[in-house]
């Protein structure tokens, strides 16, 4: 990440710029998602599955939309990955759905 500031003194104002270049996390997290050859090679049920890879910049950008992936509310993070899933799957490392849009939650 690289942050810019600059500072205009007529205003009394100062500007924070942060640019990353996420294209080589990209590039790598479509390779890991061709090299599965099919969605059903990969049980979502009960096991745990390394389904989405996201640069530091990316978790910035995405928490000033409103989806913190870094929440301590189970259910914040599953709408910020059910977002993912749905307008930015290519951060995704495997193909399909692995995210589920509304499971309940279970009081025990």
């Amino acid at each position: 990440m690289k942050e810019t500031l600059h500072y205009d003194e007529m205003e009394d104002r100062l500007t924070v710029n942060t640019s990353y270049d996420a294209q080589p996390n990209l590039d790598e997290n479509k390779r890991i998602r061709n090299s599965v050859s099919s969605k059903s090679d990969i049980q979502y049920s009960g096991s745990f599955v390394h389904a989405a890879k996201l640069d530091e910049g990316d978790v910035v950008r995405l928490i000033n939309m409103g989806y913190n992936v870094l929440s301590p509310d189970p259910e914040e993070v599953r709408r910020a990955l059910v977002y993912i899933q749905q307008n930015e799957n290519h951060l995704l490392l495997v193909n399909g759905k692995p995210f589920i849009k509304g499971q309940r939650v279970k009081w025990v």
